[in-house]
């Protein structure tokens, strides 16, 4: 559970009682928090970028001022921001020549209500934050100049007026020490930001899939599909010399997403997200760990980032460098990789929720910069599907026959003989060894797939066991029923029938998840794998038509 809202609030369980409620309320209030309501936030001294999964505003509502322009080392400076409202902020001095650097200097507070200091890199109170999230419009401090200053020194400051809605790196004012030469290169102004993240332009046409498989690398599901339809997902790659401009479309509600993996399995993925912020669309690189939500970046790595939001349709495209060696978590594009996309909710402030149906995954490893492709993908790799398939005419269909059979055609067949034996029984005894058979087969080949246990698959292969294990315990136990007049015979029918039960009751939990992959793979209309699913469908539709009959007849013999 998440211990903080999207504006930074702890979120706390009241209904904890005693010690158990003391340490929550630790956590609450001690945990290390994304939002920074505390001002506590050396994590970002380098990029003065706030890790609250959105761009910044590009335009400055808030000014930096001194009162003086000239400073030897020693001196006391004193520091002004103001401006409309603000929640948080974030100010340091650097060389003005070169603002990548470190901070310069260090700070004296006016007010230890409103701010407090910081030590980013080695130098002692060389930044000033806020305490709290109370609103303010106005904040004061003083800079005292190191005797190892650059010439030129400009202060500048992060400013977060609401949780999505903040500037980065605003530009102050510059002070120098006496008789310096003038820069070398131009200085920012008070009226421009420092650039931090690239500048968010709007589509004017929707983007098409013309060049698929020549001059692109495309995915589409359905295949072939118009990216301007709400219901296709579209993804596309163009190498443009040491770059890649990429584009991706989807369902305009909530969130589109991709991501580059080297298996076919959550986690330690590159991904990258556009997300429907009350039809503003904010564009992310991302890193995945395990089934866990995205970390998004605080700095992001894209270029010429571009949205367009229409007819229930959200597209964007971007573009990013072949190799981004700076970046941790991104991968180089010159590589093959299962290529992933996905789509979900959003709610209000850009959170996104988990998938509601399996992301669409590349069937093979794919270099997006080679070739050009038009391919497809699928939510369900094929021995999923087969997994789930084999579960569900199991234990939907074979074992749904042999109860029907035991329980009302034992009196109908019981002089009707087949290999010396009743046939009813043997009816029935044939349907639930093809269970065990089919479950057998089932149960190995999701071990197949992943090449071992999964530890991300939660529940689900822990039921799988129990119902292996039931299954393959109910045929052994039935080697050894005691004759139908024997004393233990009624115990006997009483274990048979248990057994049986709480292993169809374990395995309707087991299929569900493949029911919902199965049946997601056939309502779309994927060009590949419609001859598997055509068999699916009619082996279902066979043993439920032979599940009806023999239940008629049976009703009519009684």
């Amino acid at each position: 559970m998440d211990l903080a809202s999207p504006e930074g609030r702890p979120v706390c369980l009241m209904e904890l009682p005693g010690l158990a409620f003391a340490v929550w309320m630790f956590i609450c209030l001690c945990g290390p928090l994304d939002g920074y309501p505390n001002g506590r936030i050396r994590e970002v001294c380098s990029s003065m970028m706030p890790h609250h999964g959105s761009s910044p505003q590009l335009s400055p509502e808030h000014i930096i001022t001194v009162n003086g322009t000239e400073f030897k080392p020693g001196d006391k400076i004193e520091v002004n921001l103001s401006g409309p409202d603000f929640e948080g902020f974030f100010i340091q001095a650097r060389d003005a020549e070169h603002l990548d650097s470190p901070a310069v200097g260090s700070f004296i507070l006016a007010d230890q209500r409103l701010s407090q200091l910081l030590t980013c890199g080695h130098t002692k109170n060389s930044a000033v934050s806020h305490t709290s999230k109370a609103k303010k419009k106005y904040v004061k401090v003083y800079w005292i100049a190191p005797g190892n200053a650059p010439k030129h020194v400009q202060f500048l400051a992060t400013v977060v007026k609401k949780y999505k809605t903040f500037w980065v790196k605003i530009p102050g004012a510059i002070v120098s020490q006496p008789n310096a030469p003038s820069p070398t290169t131009p200085l920012h102004t008070t009226s421009e930001t420092v650039s931090t993240s690239h500048p968010t332009s709007y589509l004017t046409k929707p983007f098409n899939a013309s060049g698929c498989g020549n001059t692109k690398f495309c995915i589409r599901n359905p295949s072939s599909c118009d990216p301007e339809s709400a219901s296709c997902f579209f993804l596309s790659f163009r190498q443009e010399k040491s770059s890649v401009l990429i584009e991706m479309s989807g369902p305009g509600e909530g969130y589109l997403a991709f991501a580059l993996s080297h298996d076919q399995w959550m986690g330690g993925d590159d991904a990258y997200l556009c997300v429907n912020e009350d039809h503003q669309v904010s564009v992310s690189t991302a890193y995945l760990k395990g089934r866990s939500p995205p970390v998004l970046d605080s700095e992001n790595a894209l270029e010429d980032v571009s949205w367009r939001l229409a007819d229930g349709v959200l597209q964007c495209s971007f573009r990013r460098n072949i190799h981004l060696t700076a970046y941790k978590g991104r991968f180089n594009l010159d590589a093959s990789y299962y290529i992933f996309l996905a789509d979900g909710e959003a709610s209000e402030g850009g959170l996104i929720y988990k998938h509601n149906r399996q992301p669409l995954i590349t069937s093979g490893m794919y270099n997006i910069t080679g070739l050009p492709e038009d391919i497809g993908g699928s939510r369900s790799p094929q021995l999923i599907k087969a997994h789930g398939t084999l579960m569900f005419v199991a234990w939907i269909t074979t074992v749904s026959i042999g109860v029907i059979v035991a329980r009302f055609f034992k009196p109908v067949w019981s002089h009707s003989f087949l290999f010396g034996k009743e046939m009813w029984f043997q009816v029935h005894r044939m349907l639930m060894l093809t269970t065990v058979m089919l479950t057998s087969i089932s149960f190995v080949l999701p071990f197949v797939y992943r090449g071992g246990w999964s530890k991300q698959a939660g529940f689900h292969p822990y039921l799988g066991c129990a119902v292996m294990a039931l299954a393959i315990f109910q045929p052994l136990m039935a080697g050894f029923r005691p004759s139908p007049h024997a004393p233990r015979r009624q115990l006997f029918n009483w274990f048979h029938w248990s057994t049986g039960t709480t292993a169809r009751i374990l395995a309707a939990e087991v299929i569900e998840d493949d029911r919902i992959q199965i049946l997601q793979s056939l309502t779309s209309a994927e060009a590949e794998g419609h001859l598997f699913k055509q068999i699916v469908l009619a082996i279902y539709i066979c043993g439920n038509i032979v599940f009806l009959i023999a239940f008629l007849a049976a009703i009519n013999q009684i």
